[in-house]
């Protein structure tokens, strides 16, 4: 996926693409063409797919709805570490 932070690219299969947009690619070709149209920033990320079902709540993502659960009550109990304000 790209994530442009700012500026215009030509996304190759997608066209002109705007800062602050997302573009998610399938995992069906040999690559992707990206072309800047002005001063962009932008960020890419890949990775080898899991191939597994992924389920979201907010900021969690897991893979079945019963670890959503389990991973609220978790953070509500302070399981993932407590921010300290100075």
């Amino acid at each position: 996926m790209v994530y442009l932070l700012d500026g215009k690219l030509n996304v190759g299969g997608f066209g002109m693409v705007e800062g602050l947009h997302l573009v998610h690619f399938k995992n069906d070709g040999e690559g992707i063409a990206l072309t800047a149209l002005e001063d962009t920033r932008a960020l890419l990320l890949s990775g080898k797919p899991i191939d597994e079902e992924v389920v979201s709540y907010g900021p969690f993502v897991m893979n079945t709805q019963t670890q959503i659960m389990e991973a609220m009550r978790d953070y509500q109990m302070g399981k993932m570490g407590v921010l300290i304000e100075e």
